[in-house]
């Protein structure tokens, strides 16, 4: 079972990435650049976020 990670950012929008090592680096970025951001993953592909 794999994870999919989802970061919302109110200007861009909502991103959904399979890959931990690529959401964390973004969510690195996003900090470092004073983004407000919020994260969360779920492990269920066939029911994300209703």
């Amino acid at each position: 079972m794999k994870a999919v990670y989802r970061i919302s950012i109110k200007e861009y929008g909502t991103i959904f990435l399979k890959k931990r090592r690529i959401a964390k680096a973004f969510r690195w970025w996003l900090r470092e650049n004073g983004i407000p951001y919020q994260y969360s993953y779920s492990f269920n592909e066939t029911r994300l976020w209703d």
